[in-house]
């Protein structure tokens, strides 16, 4: 772990990781309450990094401090679900035997609790792998594990551990990080190498939750003109994370801004490379719905649907839960209310309900279809 200031996170992290791992390495950055105390509290290893603007510098720190022949990493916002009695027998034993060496290590799913937008289902992060000297971090900000010689990390889904997270839920640290911490570094980096596309909308976002609207759509243009390549190709973008839940916020922008013809280029790009990518879907029905063809909307709908009782929506970028429940239930009786199919349509609101009975569009749009019959 790499901490700063954690005090209000960090005893739940490390109660529910210490019946579970052989060791607790825990790098502190400059923490001045009672980050360090806690970590002694728990056994930890503690160890101090001078905090330098990037976070993959102070991760290798900690991976150098390491013993175990796996490792296990988690924030401090975060805790750990074990769903299995026999953690490090299945890893030493099962894993191991089950693995060829190549496989390098497992992703974890992550679950964000009280987010402050909304609640997010999916995201999978590379948390557990091997202690290998060739892996290590790359990237100032959200840092991503590499292979030093340039190889492909072989990685699988660890089903039986899963992580929470909770440092969203409380907007006044989240505003606090973004304005103190986030933006400036960003920016800085924008300055001296420029961001990826997946960094370009972070600093986006960040713009929008300190409401700097301008200089959020001024990121999203640059991301735009930067994917119209491919968008006119056709051809997938060679570094595609992130790419579909960009597609899917510059179709939205397009939409609101009126400008249909580049919405649809967005959302048929965007499906051709990622067809089960929910939120996609919903935004196929709605260019439909509002160009007054409700039947084919239907299909995008009960697609995004039909991904959400299957599972086998895209999980790879964190998707609102929304967009496999309420989103598309709703879009369903829009497009039967267009139809004059009432009661297909109050069947889809009360449906949408079901998931959230506090669904506002529902509940109008029920309203109203109770009046017309």
């Amino acid at each position: 772990m790499i901490v700063k200031n954690e005090s209000a996170h960090l005893a739940r992290c490390l109660s529910s990781a210490q019946p579970y791992v052989d060791e607790i390495v825990v790098v502190d950055t400059g923490s001045q309450d009672d980050t360090v105390a806690i970590a002694h509290r728990y056994g930890a290893k503690l160890f101090h990094f001078d905090w330098c603007d990037d976070f993959a510098a102070a991760r290798n720190f900690s991976l150098e401090q390491v013993t175990g022949a796996w490792i296990l990493i988690l924030d401090a916002d975060e805790t750990l679900v074990v769903e299995t009695d026999t953690l490090q027998q299945d890893i030493v034993q099962q894993r191991l035997a089950a693995s060829p060496p190549e496989v390098m290590g497992y992703a974890l799913t992550r679950t964000e609790i009280a987010l402050l937008e909304g609640d997010l289902s999916g995201g999978v992060h590379m948390r557990l792998f091997r202690h290998d000297p060739h892996l290590r971090y790359v990237g100032r900000y959200h840092e991503q594990l590499h292979h030093q010689d340039g190889k492909p990390l072989t990685i699988d889904l660890f089903r039986e551990l899963k992580i929470l997270h909770y440092g969203n839920s409380d907007e006044q640290a989240v505003l606090k990080k973004t304005i103190e911490r986030d933006i400036p570094l960003l920016e800085k980096m924008q300055q001296e190498q420029g961001l990826n596309l997946w960094l370009l909308d972070c600093l986006a976002r960040n713009y929008i939750r300190t409401k700097q609207a301008d200089r959020a759509q001024e990121c999203y243009a640059e991301a735009f003109d930067r994917l119209l390549p491919n968008l006119l190709s056709g051809e997938q973008p060679r570094e595609f994370f992130w790419v579909p839940t960009l597609v899917c916020e510059l179709g939205w922008r397009s939409l609101d801004a009126e400008d249909l013809e580049t919405t649809r280029l967005l959302v048929q790009r965007g499906l051709e490379w990622c067809s089960h990518h929910a939120p996609l879907n919903n935004l196929a029905g709605e260019v439909l719905l509002m160009l007054g063809f409700p039947l084919g909307a239907i299909t995008y709908f009960e697609t995004s649907l039909r991904l959400g009782q299957e599972g086998s929506y895209d999980q790879t970028d964190p998707c609102p839960k929304s967009a496999i429940t309420t989103d598309p239930a709703c879009g369903l009786g829009r497009a039967y209310q267009q139809l004059g199919q009432l009661e297909q349509a109050i069947a889809c609101f009360e449906l949408a309900l079901s998931f959230d009975a506090d669904c506002a569009i529902a509940q109008q749009h029920l309203e109203r279809v109770r009046s017309e019959e």
